[in-house]
């Protein structure tokens, strides 16, 4: 049995609910657009999107140690926006193992990577087709989520230590 929409949290209190809910993510090719820097909309997960892309170009590039603190800003100030926009989750909802924050910078690093591949190695090289591949898993992986959350039936786990 699937969990019906309910309310979503806002920092206003409680919003919008059901099918309005829907729209409360960017999709997986708005962030890898935002990533990319090709077109970043006005959803703050897309202005963070892109920043992430930023911060793993410049790793790319040897900055990685200058990039680390603002890295961890990052993965916060994205899992604060979405604590306090998640839709309140069903008693039964299963938890997620990463917060939405990890999820999204491992796809900007995926993306970063596979178009670093894809630019640098032969094209027809298995390891770009290996990176590309992956990249369509995590959107995919990105995508099953918000459904998910969105729905009700999947939970992000709260706030705590970020690892890198």
């Amino acid at each position: 049995m699937r969990p019906t929409p309910g309310p979503v949290r806002t920092a206003q209190g409680l919003g919008r609910t059901g099918p309005a809910a829907k729209g409360l993510f960017p999709s997986g090719e708005a962030l890898l657009s935002a990533i990319r820097g090709h077109h970043v909309g006005v959803h703050p997960l897309e202005k963070f999107a892109h920043q992430f892309g930023l911060l793993h170009q410049h790793r790319l590039t040897g900055l990685f140690d200058e990039c680390r603190c603002s890295r961890l800003e990052f993965l916060l100030a994205v899992d604060v926006w979405v604590a306090d926009h998640l839709p309140v989750p069903h008693p039964t909802a299963t938890l997620h193992t990463e917060t939405l924050g990890a999820v999204i910078d491992r796809l900007a690093e995926a993306q970063v990577y596979a178009y670093h591949l894809l630019m640098t190695v032969d094209p027809a090289d298995p390891i770009v087709h290996a990176a590309w591949y992956r990249l369509a898993e995590l959107v995919d992986g990105y995508t099953d989520l918000i459904t998910g959350v969105t729905q009700r039936a999947r939970r992000l786990p709260a706030l705590g230590d970020h690892r890198l």
